[in-house]
């Protein structure tokens, strides 16, 4: 792999052009981190409209573990556009998304029987499992934590407790959802005590505002 090379100031003048047009036509719901705009990668190498060229730690937030492009990953997509884009899976049967439901059914852990729902993004397997939980139990209280984030769609947004700026201008949001304090290494340099601070505040919910026997699900981001 290349090293990163930087030709330009940052953002360089493409890279502000194009920042400039996205402003005026794409919705600010979803803010960038920083003006890096990319026009290629492969591998580990990222290169912006600037031909200025990084290292992409990030692996893509965490969807190209593989690397950008993989030889593999690029043939496989090739091969099924030649073969079938899009059977509407919603309305008809096909074999690949049966497939993949039975490789990840025989790598999903714990030894029940599973069913696997497809989705569009993150916020829109929360707002299932939510609603999954609610029908299952019966029940239509949830447990989340804060500092965690599910999403800005309503029920995902609900169980949200990051910032409170994705809130501000959105309520009244679902009810029945309530936060507890996430194990807080930073104020507790002891796993325990932070573990023990933890189940302390969740019984305190529990014996003062939250009947046990009405909550349907605990929702935990454990990976941030």
């Amino acid at each position: 792999t290349d090293e990163p090379a930087v030709d330009t100031t940052l953002p360089g003048p493409k890279a502000k052009a194009l920042v400039a047009d996205d402003g005026e036509v794409i919705s600010p719901s979803s803010p960038r981190a920083y003006p890096l705009a990319v026009e290629r990668a492969q591998g580990l190498t990222v290169t912006d409209v600037d031909g200025n060229e990084f290292w992409d730690f990030a692996s893509g937030i965490a969807v190209t573990n593989v690397g950008h492009r993989h030889p593999s990953v690029v043939q496989a997509a090739k091969d099924q556009l030649d073969q079938l884009v899009h059977p509407a899976f919603c309305d008809y049967y096909s074999p690949e998304p049966t497939r993949l439901a039975e490789r990840l059914v025989d790598i999903a852990p714990g030894g029940s029987s599973k069913k696997v729902f497809f989705g569009n993004s993150g916020a829109e397997a929360v707002e299932a499992g939510m609603k999954l939980a609610r029908h299952h139990t019966g029940r239509h209280r949830c447990l989340a934590f804060e500092g965690g984030f599910h999403g800005r769609t309503m029920g995902a947004l609900s169980l949200t407790a990051s910032k409170s700026k994705y809130k501000r201008g959105f309520g009244p949001l679902v009810s029945g959802v309530e936060h507890v304090p996430f194990p807080n290494l930073a104020r507790h340099s002891d796993e325990d005590v932070a573990m023990d601070a933890t189940f302390d505040a969740i019984e305190n919910l529990i014996r003062t505002r939250v009947p046990v026997d009405e909550i349907a699900g605990i929702v935990v981001e454990p990976v941030k």
